[in-house]
């Protein structure tokens, strides 16, 4: 083998063809925004999240919120639907982690 056929085969073999980049395009993936807690912020090592269950009739639904989402669900949701003895709080690193 040549160093010309050498050189080609290899650009042949690590080069994608051009439909894998079409297929893809310019969209940016929301879902790899693994940091988003479920109210749309930005969870942060330092931060404290908080999962939290909310009675909705008869069913519950649960939620992963930073400080700013805990609020927002306890606004959303009245606080007396929310089920304490689930109520957990764990550290945003540990959550990040888990992600």
């Amino acid at each position: 083998m040549t160093p010309k056929e050498a050189d080609a085969l290899d650009h042949y073999l690590t080069t994608p063809p051009d439909e894998f980049y079409q297929e893809y395009g310019d969209e940016i993936d929301d879902t790899a925004n693994w940091n988003i807690d479920d109210f749309g912020n930005v969870v942060y090592e330092s931060d404290w999240v908080f999962v939290m269950y909310f009675k909705c009739q008869d069913v519950e639904k649960k939620f992963v919120g930073s400080q700013e989402g805990f609020m927002t669900a306890l606004d959303e949701y009245d606080p007396s639907n929310l089920i304490a003895e689930k109520l957990e709080i764990i550290s945003g690193k540990e959550w990040l982690n888990k992600q």
